[in-house]
């Protein structure tokens, strides 16, 4: 009789042990205990067992929870609820999170109030959305102890994201200022970009302009020449100010307004007085008294109003991301384009767009496993990037295409997770994604990479700082005033503004990343 009963029970044993083990895999096939799938330098950590160590347990069901998650958006959804309804039954058919989410989109324009209201209260947050530079700021939060450092958390709770998303020299440009941890989840996206110059193709076909022999700013001026000569209802060049500048070998831009010399590229450089620079604003002064640039560029209120007109015959771009060839016609008068490169791809960052886990959490093991599925369960990421299909968007061979009138589209794919996991826009190349990839895993790294400038104690200066740049930067930039008078005067006024005190601080602290670094 014993024999008998312990036979049933092995039976009923092993039988609980196939449903749990069914139950565990997400139909993603995502899986909360799955160790980091590969060996990350990031992490040190190796991915296989060590040789004799024992099969994990079979898991155990979570506790049902709800978690919060906050970010921004353009503007708020009238289908917002049905799609965190969608979100929280696809959470529950097809994962074993056991949790649900509130979404709480705030507007661009109210999120940093809204934000930090809510930190400084100590309100209980799951996920937050955060950038490095423009709102809640990522180091000034990590500073103030708001987020939660993940690098323990990572390798267990979301190895996929960790060893897979992107390449792991990438996760250096995530690590905080304060103490090199990692405290915030990529949305990876375009991560590096050039310079160079867009040509309506109408333009250079009429007078056979070789675009390729286009290598510097300078190199532009016979075309600009001729367009003035002959097609006077045209405007031969135009930019959106504050985005043009020199494209000096001998000089580098890097985030946060700092210019280095790649010889010795730890020293900021005070770009404005630079011969370079100078030279720079010679020629646009003398292209604008020619009439080769836009006279009212540097008053300019809607950039897209202006190109959406047609009559542009070249223009800058600062991005040269792939694709960007296709998305110009429709908000450049229906011209077609060519493109032309004249620098070498440069690593941006990837934290232009992150989520963090709140020093308020409850569960943040939750949260982040929940950032897992969004970074590598693409019709979650679809769900919440695009809504229901069927009912506010349609899939046709791989191209999102929204309906009219659908109750949501709120076109902020890039700040939710991984933006390779969503759908191709319409007139971009198939394989957009691929080329985006490539680029971001070619382009040079810049020395300074992982730097971020801390202005947190110098809010003064910069404020007056801003306040200077308005009234000279724009002016000078746009070739509207003589430099030999107004370059004289810009400098002083930053001086008296404090901007050497801040050119002071940056220097500081790169004199200090650069020991806590080794570099």
């Amino acid at each position: 009789m014993r024999q008998n009963n312990t036979y049933k029970l092995g039976l009923l044993v092993l039988a609980l042990m196939m449903i749990l083990a069914g139950c565990s895999s997400t139909k993603n096939g995502n899986n909360r205990n799955e160790p980091a799938a590969a060996n990350n330098p990031a992490n040190g950590q190796d991915a296989a067992a060590p040789a004799g160590s024992d099969a994990p347990d079979a898991p155990e069901e979570l506790p049902q929870v709800e978690l919060s998650w906050y970010y921004g958006t353009s503007q708020q959804q009238p289908d917002q609820q049905a799609v965190e309804d969608a979100v929280n039954q696809y959470l529950k058919d097809n994962t074993d999170l056991n949790a649900t989410v509130k979404l709480k989109p705030v507007d661009f324009g109210s999120y940093d109030q809204k934000l930090n209201v809510s930190i400084s209260s100590g309100e209980p947050i799951d996920i937050v959305w955060t950038t490095a530079s423009w709102l809640l700021k990522y180091n000034e939060n990590v500073k103030k102890g708001a987020f939660l450092a993940l690098d323990d958390l990572l390798p267990k709770y979301a190895p996929k994201t960790f060893n897979d998303m992107m390449p792991a020299r990438f996760w250096e440009d995530v690590k905080a200022d304060t103490d090199g941890k990692i405290y915030a989840v990529p949305s990876y996206q375009v991560a590096a970009t050039a310079f160079g110059f867009v040509f309506q193709k109408r333009f250079t076909d009429k007078y056979n302009f070789d675009t390729t022999q286009v290598k510097s700013l300078e190199d532009l001026e016979p075309f600009l020449e001729t367009l003035k000569k002959n097609e006077p209802d045209v405007i031969p060049f135009a930019f959106q100010a504050g985005n043009n500048g020199p494209q000096d070998p001998a000089l580098k831009d890097y985030s946060g307004g700092i210019t280095y010399n790649p010889d010795d590229p730890y020293k900021n450089i005070d770009k404005l007085a630079t011969p370079q620079y100078k030279s720079y604003l010679e020629l646009m002064h003398s292209w604008y008294e020619k009439g080769y640039i836009y006279q009212d560029l540097a008053t300019v209120k809607d950039w897209n109003q202006l190109l959406a007109k047609g009559n542009v015959a070249v223009i800058t771009d600062v991005t040269f991301k792939p694709g960007g060839d296709v998305s110009y016609p429709s908000k450049n008068g229906g011209n077609e384009v060519v493109m032309q490169r004249i620098a070498e791809p440069q690593f941006t960052g990837v934290t232009a767009t992150m989520n963090a886990i709140s020093n308020t959490s409850k569960n943040p093991e939750r949260a982040l496993m929940l950032l897992e599925l969004v970074n590598n369960d693409k019709e979650l990421y679809k769900l919440l990037s695009y809504g229901i299909k069927g009912k506010h968007y349609e899939e046709v061979d791989g191209v999102y295409k929204p309906l009219e009138n659908s109750g949501y589209a709120p076109n902020i794919d890039w700040v939710f997770g991984n933006q390779f996991n969503g759908l191709v826009r319409e007139n971009q190349p198939a394989d957009v994604f691929e080329q985006t990839k490539k680029l971001n895993e070619e382009a040079a790294v810049p020395p300074l990479s992982g730097f971020h400038f801390n202005d947190s104690d110098l809010k003064t200066e910069s404020a007056a700082v801003s306040a200077v740049n308005a009234e000279y930067k724009v002016p000078l930039e746009t070739g509207t005033v003589d430099p030999a008078e107004m370059l004289p005067k810009y400098l002083e006024a930053l001086k008296k503004a404090g901007y050497d005190k801040i050119q002071a601080a940056i220097n500081q602290q790169l004199a200090d990343w650069v020991a806590k670094n080794g570099k």
